[in-house]
């Protein structure tokens, strides 16, 4: 019996979807932005000055929303979209506790070091977002809205699946969509950006000795927060002109 790495052929999906988003202005706009976190995270993550085991750790959950971002992007462009926002999930998830840590870096030790048990009653998402609304003086629970959506579209079962039956349709496995995958790029450039921007104020270059290294890594932070301010500016643009 032949074994096939590829269960389902997706190649004329992903040229589709290709197409879609190369005809797309704001899709590449979008995924170049993207494509600059992914950078950002990996410049960081290659440097050997960080020895401190809270600087490692940041540096893992930046790894982790890096590995999040290829996977989205990958099955979004391969028809599959419940799997694609399913790793947005996860960037969403980690962003919070990335945000976290960048307000109360003492926090990073005590995660790191509590038990499991421990871990998952101090820093389950719920209790991330609660403390970070608070912190804000937050009462419109915006966290919560964003965590349901990916949680109820990504990771939950609901019986009408709208990702795998658009327009009730069911579709038997992936397919490609216009709509979906431009509106995915949306999606993933938002969070990524909100997750590389906590992760750059929490990873601290102090403690590296190199004043040339930690000269260069402060310029790169100061870039990506340009960066951050434009992308985001021109992301809220287009979502207000797409609800008129």
């Amino acid at each position: 019996m032949r074994r096939h790495l590829m269960l389902l052929n997706v190649s004329a999906i992903h040229d589709q979807n290709s197409r879609y988003l190369e005809h797309s202005k704001q899709a590449q706009e979008n995924l170049e932005m993207a494509s600059s976190c992914i950078d950002t995270i990996s410049d960081f993550a290659r440097i050997e000055g960080f020895s401190r085991e809270d600087d490692v750790a940041i540096l893992r959950l930046g790894i982790r929303v890096l590995n999040d971002a290829g996977a989205a992007a990958s099955c979004a462009h391969s028809g599959y979209y419940q799997p694609a926002l399913s790793m947005i999930r996860d960037i969403v998830e980690v962003s919070f506790l990335l945000d976290l840590f960048q307000r109360q870096p003492e926090r990073i030790a005590e995660w790191r070091t509590s038990s499991e048990a421990d871990r998952k009653k101090k820093f389950k998402p719920v209790k991330i977002r609660e403390t970070l609304d608070a912190l804000d003086g937050r009462q419109e629970n915006v966290r919560k809205a964003a965590y349901d959506f990916f949680s109820g579209h990504g990771t939950h079962i609901d019986p009408f699946m709208q990702l795998v039956s658009p327009d009730s349709l069911t579709m038997i496995g992936p397919f490609a969509n216009e709509q979906i995958v431009i509106g995915f790029t949306f999606d993933l450039t938002r969070w990524l950006l909100l997750a590389t921007g906590f992760f750059l104020k929490a990873i601290d270059i102090s403690h590296i000795k190199d004043e040339g290294l930690r000269s260069s890594l402060t310029q790169k932070k100061i870039n990506f927060t340009v960066q951050l301010a434009s992308a985001t500016a021109r992301l809220n643009r287009a979502q207000i002109a797409g609800s008129d």
